[in-house]
């Protein structure tokens, strides 16, 4: 190291396991609310290929979090075992503690996006919107809501450790669990095509995407929205977050 360059603070704790995705093809669809010649369609998924990248191999814990906290980097949140993932996080906590974290190690982290996520989340990702034929705006959330429900079983307010949800085939610990994780999508709005496809679209990224048993659109300052906050859909009973390293 030269004088002139600066010495960064020894790391907080442990380096997390990290686990490597390697690039793939999803079936993707954005989530929020489109029209087709004014009527409240769903898009129809699209193939879309991800690049390969780095996430955490559990979410961020109670220990982890605390020690973001107790250096100025993060604002208190609820209180967890330091061997349980941190909840009661909003998309706010989530993004300060990936700045903190990057600046304590030197290394770029940040939130997955929502097209990582999916990748990642592999046989355990869900997607409770209704298919593109269902062309009934009523029939659509009908059809929506009955797909949460199948997908989510039962809700489960119950905080495990983190492993308790055991690993998915990428070798992820607890995706889909009762913990949601924050992602940088966006809830879109737009127009579709004839096809199904979006063809015009814009983001309200004062609403983030949570990925779980199934994507749930949550305001971004929402810690806790089972008790109010979901934008669509049904609500997470936790959330929470993991990191992915790398710009």
């Amino acid at each position: 190291m030269t004088l002139s360059e600066p010495r960064l603070a020894a790391p907080p704790f442990d380096p997390p396991d990290m686990v490597h995705i390697a690039s793939g093809e999803i079936a993707f669809r954005p989530f929020g609310s489109f029209s087709q010649n004014g009527k409240t369609r769903n898009p129809r998924p699209v193939a879309m290929a991800v690049p390969g990248f780095d996430i955490m191999k559990y979410q961020v814990t109670g220990a982890q979090y605390a020690a973001c906290v107790a250096d100025g980097g993060c604002e208190p949140a609820r209180a967890v075992s330091p061997d349980a993932p941190q909840t009661g996080v909003n998309w706010i906590d989530a993004s300060a503690f990936a700045a903190w974290y990057a600046g304590r190690t030197g290394e770029a982290w940040r939130l997955p996006t929502e097209a990582e996520w999916q990748l990642a989340a592999a046989e355990r990702y869900g997607d409770s919107g209704a298919d593109y034929g269902a062309s009934d705006p009523g029939a659509q959330m009908l059809a929506s809501y009955a797909n949460g429900v199948s997908l989510r079983n039962r809700s489960d307010p119950t905080l495990y450790l983190a492993g308790a949800f055991g690993l998915n085939s990428n070798g992820l610990a607890d995706v889909s669990g009762n913990v949601w994780e924050w992602t940088d999508g966006c809830m879109q709005n737009g127009q579709l095509a004839a096809d199904g496809t979006v063809v015009e679209t814009a983001p309200y990224c004062g609403v983030r995407i949570a990925g779980g048993v199934h994507r749930a659109a949550v305001i971004d300052f929402v810690r806790d929205a089972s008790v109010g906050g979901c934008a669509v859909g049904l609500p997470p009973d936790h959330l929470g977050f993991r990191l992915v390293r790398g710009s």
